[in-house]
């Protein structure tokens, strides 16, 4: 048998350590369980060729003691035609005597123990008390297997008869403490073969597993590179692979395809609703908006309303105003998501913003808003945006918080981040509604919304102007304790910069 070479043995074991550093890959699954599979079938093999060639050479040695037995019966026989029975006995026993075999004859009626010694030298394994002690044994016709002090022995006793007459008892004493020495050597040269067999034969299924694995590698490679904009040009070719990758490259180019028309289409749209919400916030603000100054310069001269016609007249002002307001939200989710929106980061002090928020929305909710923490928290951010983010995460306090409450807001810098905390007193908000509270038009109570005047925008708003400002929004709340938002900005600005855009975008009020 010709052995495999050095550089052979590492091209097998190199897929094989691959295979085992990524424990959950297909390959290491593959390699594992054939291998699995193979030192099964090895060790059946292994165990039933160990049994089966240790039962030939023990049946082999059953058999030679049982014709010596026989023999020296038969000797006995004929000598007994010429000789006195002792002698007959010692003559065929001396005739028999052979290498690694004690005989025994114990006669009837005589204790004495009659024994002829092997004839090489080689009896150490074996002396006469040892013998003695091994006559010790059940008896048995058939050849049964004893160790006694390290040895083995197949021991056979018969009865001797002459002349259908029992004249004693035969003992046939086989050492077969080197052939079993020699069964053992040659157990173990088998498991070594088939240890090194295994470890050949799994390095070869780790290489071809490899090798027929390499066309979904490729397929893996090929579909990290497509993105959403090459959706359409993008195709999976497979080379020199089995059929079935081949039908699967080709159900996953059906699948791109698919998709890209899928994603041209809620892109075209998404466009066309956007571009809807455009043209309707700009043409609904204009007319709302002279309507409004219709409605104050009323109720500046109306010195001669009557209270309905003033109460009548501050209502419509007031949903004029907040109409106002939901359209300038929808222009400005529109331009966010056309990428339009300008955001022009500058160092701030965030307590000064967080103050003049608190301020205002205080006057106007009629509520209690108290700012807490570091006197000077420096942030990074765009003044405009980041004051529409409080107003809208302390308005929405006001809203879903009780009147005899406070709201809170925090302030704090963790390393190179400044943090703001917006607490309430509200009920809380369920567990189910945490992940979409920052949804379009999302809401958690409807019927309590509409009646509060609100629209679902302030806090998708709130969203994307953080994350548009490199920031993060998070939401903590548990019912019966309240909501804490913390939203969390820059306090310097990034080694690289992306270009601001310059496009203009119409102040808003708070």
């Amino acid at each position: 048998m010709r052995l495999p070479t050095v550089p052979a043995l590492q091209s097998l074991s190199r897929p094989l350590s691959t295979a085992l550093r990524q424990p959950r890959s297909l390959q290491f699954t593959l390699t594992l369980r054939i291998a699995a599979l193979m030192t099964t079938g090895f060790s059946v093999v292994t165990i039933w060729t160990s049994w089966k060639t240790q039962d030939i050479l023990i049946a082999s040695h059953k058999q030679a003691l049982q014709e010596t037995a026989k023999r020296v019966e038969d000797d006995i026989t004929l000598y007994r035609e010429m000789l006195s029975v002792p002698e007959s006995v010692n003559k065929a026993l001396k005739n028999r005597a052979a290498n690694s075999l004690w005989i025994g004859v114990k006669q009837a009626g005589n204790d004495e123990l009659l024994v002829v010694e092997p004839l090489d030298a080689r009896k150490a394994s074996m002396n006469l008390p040892l013998f003695k002690q091994l006559l010790q044994q059940p008896s048995s016709t058939i050849p049964r297997v004893y160790r006694l002090q390290g040895y083995d022995f197949l021991l056979c006793s018969n009865p001797l008869t002459l002349r259908q007459k029992p004249i004693g008892m035969l003992y046939v004493v086989h050492d077969i403490t080197e052939d079993r020495q020699k069964f053992y050597q040659l157990i173990q040269s088998l498991v070594g073969a088939n240890l090194m067999a295994l470890v050949l034969l799994i390095g070869l299924v780790a290489y071809e597993a490899r090798r027929l694995l390499l066309p979904l590698s490729s397929m893996n490679q090929m579909t990290k590179a497509i993105s959403v904009d090459d959706l359409a040009e993008k195709r999976i070719t497979i080379t020199h692979a089995p059929s079935e990758v081949h039908d699967l490259a080709e159900t996953f180019n059906m699948l791109l395809q698919h998709l890209s028309e899928a994603w041209q289409q809620q892109r075209n749209a998404a466009e066309q609703q956007r571009q809807f919400v455009s043209n309707v916030s700009h043409e609904l603000r204009t007319p709302l908006t002279i309507v409004r100054g219709y409605i104050e310069s009323v109720q500046r001269r109306g010195s001669n309303l009557t209270e309905p016609q003033k109460e009548a007249l501050s209502i419509a002002s007031s949903e004029a105003d907040h109409t106002i307001r939901v359209l300038q939200d929808l222009l400005d989710l529109a331009r966010a998501d056309d990428g339009y929106m300008p955001y022009r980061p500058e160092l701030l002090v965030l307590n000064d913003i967080a103050a003049e928020v608190a301020k205002v929305a205080g006057q106007v909710g009629q509520r209690e808003i108290q700012v807490e923490g570091a006197e000077v928290v420096p942030v990074y951010a765009d003044a405009h945006c980041l004051k529409q983010v409080l107003v809208n995460l302390v308005e929405n306090a006001i809203k879903y918080s009780t009147p005899d409450t406070s709201v809170n807001i925090t302030l704090e810098q963790v390393q190179q981040r400044a943090l703001i905390h917006v607490r309430d007193r509200s009920p809380g908000i369920p567990l189910k509604h945490q992940s979409r509270i920052f949804e379009r038009f999302y809401r958690v109570d409807e019927a309590r919304t509409r009646s509060s005047g609100g629209t679902g925008l302030g806090l998708a708003l709130v969203k994307t102007f953080v994350e548009g400002m490199g920031g993060t929004v998070t939401l903590q709340s548990h019912l019966g304790e309240g909501s804490t938002f913390t939203v969390s900005l820059p306090i310097s600005p990034p080694s690289s910069s992306p270009p601001i855009s310059l496009l203009p975008i119409s102040p808003q009020t708070l």
